[in-house]
């Protein structure tokens, strides 16, 4: 049975930050012009992590979306996750935390989106907002941050959403429970929360007029990022953004990847390391916490486990 669509913007964004923020970081790293050579580790979804007198774990990466095609898991990557004693992901989303982020993206403060964006800017905010059906009443209430975020999802995604299918991390959590496997998460609400309300408001400004200049290229974007998902092309996602923008500040680019991925990549490194300790556990985190000198593969070889692509 099929949900009925909800018209509330927060219903349907909440479960998509992580998606959002996905997207949002392959735009910023096309921006900084990596190409998929420079990327270690960028050819693979399932990584095999195994240590002496441990049964081996798993860490496969993740898309946030809804499309069924990811939702059909390689024969090798549903092994992995059957076999599995717990399952890990990066944050357990349950109907208080939907309600808790959906506050967190809301001005109480007074003021109004108008109030504090620029003349320019928000009449291209109402542009964008009018194609996913929403006036500027419907978002004025919006924390700039928010909002991109909000302009960060195709408005498919966000359709599919609304009738009730669930993205793949979700899937994954749903049927971990079914088989009856402990699950954790590597974060808290609070923190990824915080990731973005506590950004300034000159960087949420910053991040808004990114999500804008991008939204109108968001669908192929999203179908392009999808297809080098399932050839298991993490690298490729990198080197095939890359978008040439003057506009764009380096020193907030290089914030923003240091808080989203580097910083939580070593936060995520600490925290899983009890589920590794007892062996046999499948961690589920976004593919692009991944690859990289900083990414989570490179991170567990440099802590002396042994880790290899299984797919």
């Amino acid at each position: 049975m099929r949900l009925k669509a909800r018209p509330d913007p927060l219903y349907w964004l909440v479960p998509r930050v992580a998606l959002a923020a996905f997207i949002f970081t392959v735009l910023l790293v096309g921006r900084l012009a990596l190409a998929a050579g420079d990327v270690p580790n960028g050819q693979g979804l399932l990584w095999k992590i195994e240590r002496a007198e441990l049964a081996p774990s798993y860490l496969f990466g993740t898309i946030h979306i809804t499309d069924e095609r990811v939702l059909d898991l390689p024969p090798a990557v549903a092994a992995a996750f059957g076999a599995a004693r717990s399952a890990t992901f990066e944050v357990i989303m349950t109907d208080e935390l939907r309600m808790t982020m959906a506050r967190a993206m809301v001005l109480r403060d007074g003021r109004t989106l108008e109030s504090i964006l620029s003349p320019e800017l928000y009449r291209e905010a109402a542009t964008a907002g009018a194609r996913y059906g929403f006036g500027p009443e419907q978002l004025k209430y919006f924390k700039p941050w928010a909002l991109a975020m909000f302009f960060s999802v195709p408005q498919a995604e966000l359709a599919r959403s609304a009738e009730g299918a669930v993205p793949l991390d979700q899937w994954l959590q749903n049927e971990a429970r079914a088989q009856g496997k402990p699950v954790y998460a590597l974060e808290t609400g609070d923190e990824q929360i915080a990731l973005f309300n506590e950004l300034s408001e000159a960087d949420q400004l910053a991040m808004l007029e990114s999500a804008i200049k991008d939204n109108a290229r968001i669908e192929a974007l999203f179908e392009d990022m999808t297809a080098r998902y399932l050839a298991r092309d993490v690298g490729g996602i990198y080197s095939e953004m890359l978008v040439q923008s003057q506009s764009m500040n380096k020193k907030f680019l290089e914030l923003f990847l240091l808080r989203f991925n580097d910083e939580r990549n070593r936060t995520m490194i600490a925290r899983m390391a009890e589920r590794l300790a007892e062996g046999g556990a499948f961690i589920a985190i976004g593919a692009l916490h991944l690859p990289g000198e900083r990414g989570l593969v490179s991170l567990l070889r440099n802590q002396g486990y042994r880790v290899e692509r299984a797919y």
